[in-house]
């Protein structure tokens, strides 16, 4: 699991740093590939990887690159091509991570020194697997559901435009659900479900799109919340 968070990390790393990036800054896709390269070298060192493993985070970084620069690629759909080169790289380190050697280094060493008595019972690969989680769920998350929405129509991305706060909204919104259903309390992700839809109701009622806004909203609110409870049955 701390090889597949490492990954998440790298992915929300660069994504926070591009994120937004117009399609001519190639600047700001350069600095998010760095950064993402430093999260590698930094959680390859901190976990006490072996050398003989240092494929893992070059493989990491390149399908990093590849997403980072997913609206460049020259043909139809590459944006997800790149997506499901993340998506294929998840899937394989769930498969087969279990079967890499197992490291111990001074994030590990680190965790174990810490005196907080919720922490006392988690291990330490569920704890980075949920710190890579909330890394992918900021701005790659949007990234992500941007890319559905537009998967949708043309008129129902041109939606985004008349709503407001989504962009802020989304991340706390996966950010909290996440939270409530690591602790079980599944009761407060129906308040948070009830509380959108009070929210956004008087603006959907308003729209005269042919349903666009409407298609915006659910769309991307499902794509949202399957985000943010996507790992959770890895807890």
């Amino acid at each position: 699991m701390t090889v597949l968070a490492l990954f998440l990390a790298m992915v929300g790393s660069a994504d926070f740093v591009r994120y937004g990036a117009k399609d001519s800054d190639l600047g700001r896709r350069r600095l998010a590939i760095a950064v993402a390269a430093v999260v590698a070298f930094l959680g390859f060192w901190g976990l006490g990887r072996p050398a003989h493993d240092v494929w893992l985070p070059a493989v990491g970084l390149a399908i990093v690159a590849l997403w980072a620069f997913a609206d460049r690629i020259p043909w139809r759909s590459g944006d997800r091509v790149a997506f499901g080169g993340v998506v294929a790289t998840v899937f394989a380190l769930l498969a087969f991570g279990q079967h890499l050697e197992v490291s111990d280094g001074w994030l590990q060493s680190w965790y174990s020194g810490l005196v907080i008595d919720n922490l006392a019972d988690v291990p330490f690969d569920r704890f980075a697997l949920a710190v890579g989680c909330l890394f992918i769920l900021q701005n790659t998350a949007n990234l992500i559901v941007r890319l559905v929405l537009n998967g949708a129509g043309p008129g129902v991305m041109a939606s985004a435009k008349t709503l407001k706060g989504g962009r802020i909204l989304g991340p706390l919104e996966r950010t909290f659900i996440f939270a409530m259903a690591l602790s079980g309390q599944f009761a407060a992700i129906g308040a948070v479900i009830a509380a959108k839809g009070i929210l956004r109701f008087p603006e959907i009622s308003r729209a005269d799109d042919d349903g666009n806004i409407a298609e915006y909203v659910l769309v991307g609110s499902f794509v949202s919340w399957v985000l943010a409870l996507l790992f959770i049955p890895l807890f």
